[in-house]
């Protein structure tokens, strides 16, 4: 097994946090270094105290590019801010040219910046003109589930958002059927999906105790599940997705309803289980299960748990996970694992936290 050492920018976030944690145990990393302006020489610990003794490295201002270069499989993470990685690619490009990495670097962003294909739809998802635009479309979505024939030997990849992780998982099986008309999604989640620096929606006073919905049907990630039900040949639907703010830390929930277009009741039920169950036969991280998921079964893990009620045609399809690990750095670490050939559990086969 060839060995990675790998870089982490933007280190002192959540997902840089879970990054490390995970990667830390992975058995095909050699070394790993973490980047971080604002906490530059400090030890690791001091941001993310639960790495304490586990992560034995300093947060450094800028990568030595040559130590990565130096390595048979580099490897870059970006958990930089949205918008960040996009603006200094080509200047990034540029350096790793210099040193002979340029074409052998694997790299996987977290962020929002090449999610997109469009610049016009990006525009419309985040209300803002690209800040590389012909960069778009260059880099392989990262939903391992629906592109793992293409992650495999790519070398650019797009981590998918949170919530659009979690409610393409809930339509993949059912993308391609005629006539579904509205999918009305309610989406809920913790407020680590906002990131580590506190504002409005992660304060703790004006948040433990209180739930709210927040970008009613104007999410960013919206054009995320709509790009894939394109590609699956969705006509004629809508999407209506509405988020809300959850006095949590950690997890989504989402769910899908919408009108079956064949005739309803106890077959529908099972045979709509079954068909999630066949399309995810052999995906290491999809669970079916029986009567609804669960938040806290999910926690911590890279699993995403999904189960399907139906009344005569109404149909409600339900999908939770951990929004920094399936959502986030677990499933940048099951890209990892499928571009280099890798067992795609691997260094991932963890339990939740639970209770």
């Amino acid at each position: 097994m060839t060995r990675a050492h790998i870089y982490i920018l933007g280190a002192s976030g959540f997902g840089g946090g879970e990054l490390l944690r995970i990667l830390s145990g992975h058995p095909a990393v050699a070394g790993i270094r973490v980047v971080s302006r604002h906490h530059a020489g400090a030890p690791v610990h001091k941001v993310h105290p639960h790495l304490r003794g586990l992560v034995d490295a300093t947060f450094e201002a800028e990568p030595d590019w040559r130590w990565l270069a130096d390595s048979q499989q580099p490897v870059v993470f970006s958990a930089l801010g949205h918008g960040e990685l996009a603006t200094q690619f080509l200047a990034l490009e540029k350096k790793w040219a210099e040193v002979g990495l340029a074409d052998r670097v694997l790299l996987v962003d977290l962020s929002s910046d090449f999610r997109l294909d469009h610049p016009g739809r990006y525009a419309g998802a985040y209300g803002k003109p690209h800040p590389a635009p012909d960069l778009l479309g260059t880099f392989t979505y990262g939903l391992t589930e629906w592109k793992r024939e293409e992650l495999k030997g790519a070398r650019r990849i797009a981590n998918p958002g949170c919530f659009a992780t979690a409610v393409q998982l809930a339509l993949l099986p059912i993308a391609s059927t005629p006539g579904l008309g509205l999918l009305a999604v309610s989406g809920v989640t913790g407020s680590s999906g906002s990131g580590s620096l506190p504002g409005e929606g992660t304060h703790h006073p004006t948040r433990a105790h209180d739930f709210r919905a927040y970008k009613p049907l104007e999410h960013q990630h919206e054009a995320e599940v709509e790009v894939m039900l394109v590609a699956h040949g969705a006509q004629r639907h809508r999407l209506a997705f509405v988020p809300h703010s959850a006095p949590m830390v950690r997890g989504i929930f989402a769910t899908v309803q919408f009108e079956w277009p064949e005739h309803g009741g106890a077959v529908v039920t099972q045979s709509l289980t079954e068909k999630f169950r066949r399309y995810y036969e052999g995906s290491k991280f999809v669970r079916i299960v029986e009567g609804t998921p669960r938040i806290a079964a999910v926690t911590g893990s890279n699993f995403c748990d999904i189960s399907v009620a139906t009344k005569g045609r109404s149909v409600a399809v339900m999908a939770a996970l951990d929004n920094l690990v399936k959502g986030m750095a677990g499933q940048a670490v099951q890209n990892f694992n499928v571009s280099l050939g890798l067992p795609e559990d691997t260094g991932l086969r963890q339990a939740a936290c639970y209770p």
